[in-house]
Order: C-alpha cells, then structure tokens, then sequence
C-alpha cells in the first residue's frame, strides 16, 4: 500500500487486520492483577450457583404442606439461620425457621415467607402466605450450571466479569498481557505543561489526551515526552522504543510541511504501509513500522488525533490483543440537519440529546476545525459520516461513536 495514494478508511482498517497480529503469549495472572485484560481462555464454570439453596428475601423458612388452602399457617419458630451459617438438620413438619437472606436453606423447607407477611407471637408466627405465590428461593445452579461456558476467550474482563470469576472460586485466570505502546509528540512549538511559554509556542495536548484513550482501550502506555523536529532526535527516540514496545504512536509531523519528517523517517528505517486517508478531518494519517515494531502516525490537531485513534487506533491494539477489531458504533437519529462537502469520510463532534417523551438523538457541534480544544471537550461522541453521503437531513439515522 506504500504508493502515497489516499487510501480510504475501510482500506485502512482492513489492512491493519491483516497485517497486525497479537504482540505477546498469554500469561496466567490473579484475580486481582486480571481487571482490565482480555481473556485468552474460554471460562468453564467449576462448580453451580448458587452453591445451594438459599433464601431470596428475609422471612421464614417452612415446608408448603404446613400452609393451609388459604394461605395461613400457625408455626413453631425452632431456629434462626443467619447468611453463613452451616445448616445439617432439617425442618420437621409444623415448624418454621427465622431466615434472612442469602442463608442455606434447611433441608425439607420449599418455601420462604417473607417477614412482611408474619406476625411473631412469642415462639409462634402466624403467616399469611399468598397462594401460588414465589417460594422466594435460589436454587442451586439457578444462575449457573456446572459445564457452562460462560466467558470466551478474548472477552475483557470488567468489574462484572471479576464479579463472575470471583465468585466461582478462580485464584487466577489465563489473560493476553497489555500491548506495550510508546507514545510520541513531535513539534518545536509543544511545551508540557505547566511551563513556561515563549512567542510561538503551545502546551502538548495529544499527548495527556492519546495517553488516556491508549490506557482504555487496554494498552501499557511509555511517554516518551516531546521531540523537537529534528529528524535524527526524532529517529532515536523511536528506535530505541521500538526494540521493547508492540507499538509506536506519534502526533505531529506527518503532514506535508517542511518540518514533517516522520513519514521520511519511518520509509527509511522500517515501511510506510500508508499515508493519508480519504477522511476529514484525519488525512495526514500514516501507518508502518519502525525495526519491525508498528507505528501509527497520528495528526498534530487534537481533534484530528482523537478521531485517528479511535478509528485505528483502537483497531490496532485489539489486534495486538489477538481479539478481532471492530468499532464501538450506535446508530441514532440526527437531531438536526447536516450540510457536508467533500466524498470522503467525514467526522464531526456530536452530543447526545434526549427529550422526555422522544427518542435518543445526536447534534453535531459547532466546529471551527479540527484543532478545536473546545469542541473535543464538549463531545459525547464522534459522527462518522460515510463517503458519497451528500445533505442529510434530521431523522436519518447516521453512525456514532463514544469518544
């Protein structure tokens, strides 16, 4: 692909899936190292749950034959079964057992009745049970069966699926390690912040803002801080990163300017595989490798880098997590119409709007350009317009991603 043409997005994506494979073996690790990384084994359930039967609501533990027609009963309390507690013997006819929830429930009892429906007296507790009503129980294996597949591989593992995986009694679990990503900015003008600026010169926002999108999407993140636009500063920066990280990201210096040396630099040391797309805004996006390790050369523009990365960038780090890589789309309704010019992929910063009483819809911003702070500040999401969409009107449902 390396023949300077524009190239467009599905081009683009296709070929990173072609051509970027997963970084790293996979690794066993603890429960609590797991947060964040993609499973690289199917989850089989050990064991059911529950793990045995218990009561679903605070009440009384009794068996149905006690009750009447009515749904009365009159009933002995012998005991107390508290959340924890062994439970052996079981529960005799004509008797009832205080019970609160998540407690074993006693062999011999079928039924809670929920407190709300008891009156105590002394040792005695008359029910007033609704007939046909729930038995206010969880089975065993009600939620999980033994043998069940309940997790793929390369599924990411969350505060719900550790929830899962905890509770199946699993002290660790077989994950692909993070992608090592080396992140770049190149520019005289850029300064970290806080600094001190002189005439001409700006804070380094890519960076902050591309470190964070990085660490989401799944990735161990090196700053490599900012170069100035030297090609040979440049060039050792990324050499020296390229032996040890998966992959190199950069933002500024891949344009067309006389001082954008990143595009010669990564033809000459590695291959540049592609360089600009059909997409605004976004064109000056590059892609190859370094000594073999990829890099992804990003636009200086904030909002540009922004829209590069969460295009591509998300699609390379989950091939680099051997997952298959794919976009996070909505397709909602356009609040209001959208002027456009141009044939190519187009992207606009949008905010969700939702009325009482009327769909989900999404508004573009106003947007002076892609090196607008404010616009990607106020942005709930991306609209990704396709090429050869001409004036779209309001209520014509149109591609959108959380930014």
């Amino acid at each position: 692909m390396n023949d300077g043409k524009v190239k467009t997005l599905d081009d683009a994506l296709a070929f990173i899936a072609s051509y970027v494979e997963a970084a790293r073996p996979s690794a066993r690790v603890s429960l609590s190292a797991a947060y964040g990384l993609v499973l690289a084994e199917d989850i089989v359930a050990p064991v059911s749950l529950p793990r045995f039967d218990n009561a679903a609501m605070d009440g009384f533990a009794v068996r149905s034959e006690d009750i009447l027609p009515d749904g009365t009963a009159c009933l002995k309390i012998t005991r107390t079964i508290a959340a924890g507690q062994e439970v052996v013997h079981a529960l005799p006819a004509g008797e009832a057992a205080r019970i609160t929830t998540g407690a074993a429930l006693p062999p011999g009892a079928d039924r809670v009745v929920v407190q709300e429906a008891a009156q105590v007296a002394g040792d005695m507790v008359h029910l007033t049970a609704e007939a046909g009503g729930k038995p206010h129980i969880r089975r065993i294996g009600e939620d999980v069966s033994r043998g069940d597949v309940l997790l793929k591989a390369g599924t990411r593992i969350g505060a719900g699926q550790l929830a899962l995986l905890t509770a199946l009694g699993l002290r660790s679990v077989l994950v692909v390690p993070r992608p090592k990503v080396a992140l770049l900015s190149t520019g005289n003008e850029l300064v970290d912040s806080p600094g001190f600026l002189k005439s001409g010169q700006i804070y380094d926002t890519n960076r902050p803002m591309l470190s964070r999108m990085l660490q989401a999407a799944g990735a161990e993140v090196t700053d490599l801080g900012i170069a100035a636009d030297d090609p040979q500063a440049i060039l050792a920066k990324l050499v020296e990163a390229a032996s040890g990280h998966d992959l190199l990201v950069s933002s500024g210096g891949a344009s067309v300017g006389f001082a954008d040396h990143l595009t010669q630099i990564v033809s000459r040391r590695g291959f540049l595989e592609f360089w600009k797309l059909d997409l605004r805004p976004g064109k000056p996006i590059g892609f190859g490798d370094v000594d073999d390790c990829p890099i992804l050369l990003l636009p200086g523009n904030p909002f540009a880098a922004a829209i590069g990365f969460n295009l591509l960038g998300r699609a390379i780090i989950a091939c680099l997590e051997g997952t298959k890589p794919g976009r996070n789309v909505w397709r909602l309704p356009l609040g209001q119409p959208v002027s456009r010019t141009g044939g190519g992929t187009q992207v606009l910063p949008g905010r969700l709007r939702h009325e009482p009483g009327h769909a989900m819809t999404v508004e573009p911003l106003p947007y002076p350009g892609s090196a607008s702070l404010r616009a990607l500040a106020l942005a709930d999401v991306m609209i990704v317009l396709p090429p050869g969409q001409g004036n779209i009107p309001a209520g014509v449902h149109v591609e959108v991603l959380p930014i």
